[in-house]
This record gives structure tokens, C-alpha cells and sequence, in this order.
């Protein structure tokens, strides 16, 4: 069984792995797509297949001033609609190139693919692309290229220091352009743009700056990619660095970096000073309280102890009371009704002796904490006048301020020896509770 499910879930990933699908190479979804002012548009959209595999139907659709069907490829013949006539060519076997695309044809483009796998089931498959088409010159606010100086400078995680920053722009393309912006610096040298940013490509300048004109343009090799059909040379712009400005932008800077980690700083140093704040408030808190514990085990010592029962025949369910007390620290034993109540919260110990006397008898008695029973002693019936029974019961418990403990007799038959000493009842506080 384990053998068999394992080869039905490989042959399921070995087919769902192999079905039509998008290739590596196809445009992403929504990707952004650039082009100039009466140029080719290519929509590079593939489809991977592997034998068995069939493209049944390919259609292509365009949303822009409208929404209308570009074109249809079906039984290997491709159909295009007369507003597009004469201008798509088929790539691959679901990509597009639209011929002489313009600025008014920019918009969102899509295609569906419907396809067949090797089982017969049909599958589909659609995705879309932003297209933008630019016009004759740089796709930019004004179409002109603007080079400055950011007021401030930028720290750069790479070489870990501030940066005086060129920046060149401002495009309008939705994503990264397809080319960069070359800088000529003031030695004459020509450097590539560090990043782009927000319709910006940015040189970040080396340490320390060198002052002098510094000249941003879009390179001979990218003017078409960049819709200059002309020469880029002539598309350029220039700032001019001072050096000693610069240097007191970078100062400023660091002068604001410093700021901010004394401010981080002095807020560690009051969350330090206010978790020794707490942190000695808990040990005053904790010292206070074992002082006032020690002052309890000195002065608050509970401890009695009382003989002679006042009934030495006790019936079921009667409490025994001993009446004659020989110790009771604290006052928690009352001789008038046999109980003791815990005056403090804590851990208490519970003794008693009890000596039986005469046939026919036992010794059947509980020790009780707040009315629940917490233990219980029995002896057997006497078998003679002359035989005696002894039982004893000891327990630590915990008990309540208030609450309760007392002995009770359980079953009908106890007697009791009379004698002053002959049974007792004890206990005493062994710790607090703090």
C-alpha cells in the first residue's frame, strides 16, 4: 500500500510538473513593457509543452482607448483584426510582435492560452502586461534630462559611510528603465549611475568628493531602447559640484547620524535606569516582606494543646472536645467547642492520642480542616474488659486564616478512657505563608 501511494503521488508531480505551462523566459505577470513612438512592441509571452501536449487556441487582447481582441491563432493559422491588419507577427508559439506600435496604443495587453495535456483535459492559461509607449525623445517629465544635488546625503550599507548624491531624471517609466544613465565626472572619466530611484538614477560620489561639473546622458548604444532616434550626445544635463559644500553636507550628516545615537542612547540609558528602578523596588518589595516574615516567626508562634474529653461516649458525627488546655499560644484552641481556627494563613501540624477503654468497642474518629476529612483512625472492637485499645493521628496540612480543624467521631461505637491525660488533641504553626 505505502509502495503504491508513493507511486501515485510521484507519477501526480511528474504530470503536474510536465503540463502546459508558462516557460522561464515569458513575460511575468503584469510586467512592465517599454517602447518608443512608432517601434516594434514585443510581447514575449511562451508556452512550455512537452509531447501529447497541444495548443488548441491562442488570442491576444489589447485595453487601452478600448477593449478589443487583437488577433487569434487557431489550427495553426493566425487571424488579425483589421485595426491591427498588417502589423503582428507570431514569436514562439504564444508571444506577439506588434509592428509600428504608437504612443496612442499604450495600455494593458493580454493573452489566453488554451491548450490540451496528453489526458485530454484542457487547460488555460492568461496573463497580462502594462505597456508604455514613449514619444519621439526621453520618456521624461519634459523630455529632457535634469541633473542636481540632493540637499542631503545617504549612507550607503556597502561601504558603510555617507555619500554627496547626483541625481539625473525625472522619468516616467512604471519600472526600472531598460538602459542607465552614464556620468562624465570632472576628470573626464565616465562612471555608471549607482541605482534608480523613483524616476531618478543616482551616482553616489566616492570620498572624499572631488569638486567640478559632472555631465549625465544616456549612452550611444541605448539612445534607440531610450526613444532618441538622434544622437544622445545631445541629450545631457550638468550640475556643479562645490567640494567644500559637499563636504559639510556629509558633516551634516554624520553631525545628524551622532544626534540620533545619542538620542537612542539616552533612551537605553532611561530604560537601564528605570529597570534598576524596578529591580530595586522588587528587593525593597521582597526585603520587606521577609522582614515582616522573620517578625511573624518571632512574634505570631501558634501551638496548643488540650486534654480530658468532655464526652467519652461521642456519637456519630459528634465533635470531641477536650476541655482541659495545658497550651494555647496564639488562642486559636476554643475548649468550649473542641476547634481550633487558624488565626494566620500557613502550614500547620495536627496531633492526636486517643486511648479507648471497655468491651465491645472502638476508636473510629476523624481529623476534620474545614469540614473536609482529611484522615481518620479505627481500631477494632474490644474483646474483653480488660482490653484497651491507643490510636494516634498526625497530619501537615495547609489552612486558611478562619478556617477551621477539629476531631470527629465516625461510626457508633467509641468510648473513651476519662482519665486527665489519657487522650489529647495538639498542633502548631510549622511556616507562613508569604
Amino acid at each position: 500500500m505505502g509502495t503504491l501511494l508513493f507511486t501515485l503521488l510521484l507519477t501526480a508531480l511528474v504530470s503536474e510538473s510536465s503540463c502546459v505551462q508558462w516557460s522561464s523566459s515569458a513575460l511575468k505577470e503584469d510586467a512592465a513593457v517599454y517602447t518608443c513612438d512608432n517601434s516594434d512592441l514585443t510581447l514575449s509571452w511562451e508556452v512550455s509543452k512537452t509531447t501529447g501536449e497541444t495548443i488548441v487556441d491562442v488570442q491576444w487582447y489589447y485595453e487601452g482607448r478600448s477593449q478589443e481582441l487583437i488577433a487569434m491563432l487557431a489550427h495553426g493559422h493566425l487571424n488579425v483584426m483589421p485595426s491591427f491588419s498588417g502589423r503582428v507577427e507570431l514569436t514562439a508559439n504564444a508571444g506577439i510582435v506588434i509592428h509600428h506600435v504608437t504612443t496612442g496604443e499604450k495600455g494593458n495587453y493580454s493573452v489566453e492560452v488554451n491548450a490540451q495535456d496528453k489526458n485530454g483535459g484542457f487547460v488555460t492559461l492568461r496573463r497580462k502586461a502594462s505597456v508604455l509607449v514613449g514619444a519621439e525623445g526621453l520618456m521624461t517629465r519634459d523630455g529632457q534630462l535634469h541633473a542636481s544635488q540632493m540637499a542631503v546625503a545617504v549612507f550607503s550599507n556597502s561601504t558603510q559611510q555617507w555619500h554627496v548624491v547626483l541625481a539625473c531624471g525625472t522619468f516616467i517609466y512604471h519600472d526600472t528603465p531598460p538602459f542607465t544613465v552614464e556620468w562624465t565626472t570632472p576628470s573626464g572619466q565616465s562612471v555608471s549611475s549607482s541605482q534608480y530611484k523613483e524616476g531618478q538614477f543616482l551616482l553616489l560620489l566616492d570620498n572624499p568628493v572631488s569638486g567640478g561639473s559632472y555631465t549625465c546622458r544616456v549612452p550611444d548604444s541605448s539612445a534607440s531602447v531610450a526613444c532618441l532616434h538622434g544622437n544622445s550626445t545631445d541629450v545631457s544635463s550638468t550640475v556643479v559640484v562645490d567640494d567644500v559644500k559637499s563636504r559639510l553636507t556629509l558633516l551634516e550628516a554624520e553631525n545628524q547620524q551622532l544626534k540620533g545615537s545619542v538620542m537612542e542612547l539616552k533612551a537605553e540609558n532611561g530604560q537601564l535606569k528605570e529597570f534598576v528602578k524596578q529591580g530595586n523596588q522588587t528587593i525593597d518589595s521582597v526585603s520587606t516582606r521577609l522582614r515582616q516574615h522573620l517578625h511573624d516567626e518571632r512574634t505570631k508562634r501558634v501551638s496548643f494543646l488540650a486534654t480530658n474529653l468532655k464526652d467519652t461516649t461521642p456519637s456519630v458525627g459528634d465533635v470531641l472536645i477536650p476541655t482541659t488546655v495545658l497550651n494555647n499560644q496564639g488562642n486559636g484552641y476554643n475548649p468550649a467547642t473542641g476547634k481550633f481556627t487558624a488565626p494566620y494563613n500557613g502550614t500547620y501540624c495536627f496531633l492526636s492520642s486517643l486511648f479507648g477503654s471497655g468491651s465491645g468497642h472502638h476508636i473510629f474518629v476523624s481529623l476534620v480542616v474545614d469540614n473536609k476529612r482529611e484522615l481518620w483512625v479505627y481500631t477494632t472492637y474490644h474483646g474483653s474488659s480488660g482490653d484497651y485499645d491507643a490510636a494516634s493521628l498526625q497530619a501537615v496540612v495547609s489552612v486558611r486564616a478562619g478556617q477551621s480543624v477539629w476531631l470527629q467521631a465516625y461510626g457508633d461505637s467509641n468510648q473513651f478512657a476519662s482519665g486527665l491525660h489519657s487522650n489529647s488533641f495538639s498542633g502548631f504553626l510549622v511556616s507562613y505563608d508569604l
